[in-house]
């Protein structure tokens, strides 16, 4: 069930209903079952692991709570490390362990086929409910968060089925609390979150969805066909468009149903091309993802608190686990790599930090930091995309040292080309942020402008993609 589905916009409707008109703690139990449901949609047999994970967490954060035993504490927070951490490697990385073996033994002589799996089902979601029930044991640990005793709450917080599948990740502290009174729906709510949904819809299925065959026709090509690198960097563009228009979309639409439930959400994009260092990327990009790692992660290895060799080790290590949470692939392995060395060598260079008393760069070296910016995410995006290490070194070569000939396998210039047209509502979001950060313009004035461009171009638009997936579903 998918937000661009008919299915889904009734489920949605009985939810609403139900949470606008029952009283509220029927209220609050329609809405859990309207989440199991959504989640039962795809595979009923996965909520039961989406109930222990829930109940595992629920009562370890309890048990840390009535503890003042630190030792007692820390192995009740090592059952919730171990059970959500292994659920979350046997299930999304044992293909990875399985294939690397089988390859491994290949090279030494050995068959090894009957190790083989077969079709593989990872449960959809698990890395988004896995951070998200593991950060409530972690604050409760940390003193941070009172655990609640309705373990009703508790699962209605985990599978509130708008951010359910693809996030954003919310926090205990940003969620429960709302779910103490039932939130009046004003019309100013009213208005954000239909703005919000219809924003996310039109980034999904216009853009994200008809830019998805051309990424495709440039990825997914036979190793053995050449493309020009018009093509290369047509394809390695239109992925860096896509995945920002069906992620930032998805997130959208998930932040515009909740406040139409009466509910608040954390931004999950801020507008991460127009970014100046990869450092500020990082707090534009995926922000409740960055922000987990940042906290759970980065600051516990040591941060930047330690020496200057430390802190380059604690960035290379939460970028490749960044990279491993978003699938098992030595692909992603190689992205967060990417992202890694890039951030320690800015940290090296001075780049990404605001000296005291310094003056904000200029325009035109704004402009310079942006595009380098913007070069180094796109080359990292094609280890993100592609299927392999051997289609991913094609792509760069096509990029970088790529014939000036016209392409073999047939991907028609024009026709990709002619898809940068749906380039433009994107630039005209980012633009319009820039103009709003750095030159005072009215927030209302941007969304006019955003929404002009896309509505025009909605009606210009004279062919669809297909639907598709959300990409971030797979992880």
């Amino acid at each position: 069930m998918r937000f661009d589905q008919v299915s889904f916009w009734l489920l949605f409707v009985v939810a609403w209903v139900a949470w606008r008109w029952l009283p509220f703690r029927a209220a609050k139990g329609a809405l859990l079952v309207a989440s199991i449901v959504f989640y039962a949609w795809w595979r009923p047999e996965y909520v039961l692991l989406l109930l222990f994970s829930a109940g595992v967490d629920f009562t370890v954060a309890r048990r840390i709570h009535a503890s003042d035993d630190i030792r007692a504490r820390k192995r009740w927070l090592w059952v919730s490390l171990a059970t959500n951490l292994g659920l979350l490697a046997f299930f999304k990385y044992t293909p990875l362990v399985v294939s690397t073996s089988i390859d491994v033994a290949g090279w030494l002589g050995a068959d090894a086929s009957p190790w083989a799996l077969g079709r593989w089902v990872v449960p959809v979601g698990i890395s988004f409910y896995t951070f998200q029930t593991l950060s409530y044991s972690l604050d409760v640990y940390r003193g941070r968060f009172v655990p609640i005793t309705r373990f009703a709450d508790f699962l209605l917080y985990v599978t509130f089925f708008p951010q359910l599948v693809a996030g954003p990740i919310v926090r205990a502290a940003e969620f429960l609390p709302q779910l103490a009174r039932r939130r009046p729906l004003s019309p100013a709510a009213l208005q954000f979150g239909v703005y919000c949904v219809l924003q996310g819809l039109f980034l999904k299925v216009v853009i994200a969805d008809n830019l998805a065959r051309q990424v495709e026709r440039a990825f997914d090509a036979p190793g053995h066909l050449s493309r020009s690198p018009l093509e290369a960097w047509l394809g390695t563009l239109y992925f860096g468009a896509q995945i920002f228009a069906d992620f930032a979309g998805y997130s959208r639409i998930a932040i515009g149903l909740a406040y139409l439930l009466g509910l608040r959400f954390p931004e999950n994009f801020r507008y991460p091309y127009i970014a100046r260092s990869l450092s500020e990327f990082w707090t534009r990009w995926h922000i409740t993802l960055s922000s987990w790692l940042r906290d759970y992660l980065y600051i516990p290895l040591g941060g930047n608190r330690g020496t200057r060799a430390r802190t380059y080790v604690n960035l290379m290590v939460t970028m490749l686990l960044g990279g491993l949470w978003h699938g098992a692939a030595w692909t992603y392995l190689a992205w967060g790599a990417l992202h890694g060395a890039a951030l320690g060598i800015e940290r090296a260079l001075g780049g990404g930090r605001t000296r005291e008393g310094a003056q904000p760069p200029g325009r035109c070296a704004s402009f310079v930091r942006i595009a380098a910016v913007f070069l180094v995410v796109h080359v990292a995006w094609v280890f993100f995309r592609a299927r392999s290490f051997e289609a991913a070194l094609g792509v760069l070569r096509d990029m970088f040292v790529g014939p000036f000939v016209e392409p073999v396998f047939g991907l028609n210039q024009l026709g990709s080309a002619r898809h940068l047209v749906l380039l433009a509502p994107l630039v005209a979001l980012h633009v319009a942020q820039w103009a709003h950060e750095h030159h005072g313009l009215r927030k209302t004035a941007a969304r006019r402008m955003w929404a002009a461009v896309f509505f025009t171009l909605a009606l210009l638009l004279i062919e669809r993609g297909g639907a598709a997936p959300f990409l971030y579903f797979q992880f």
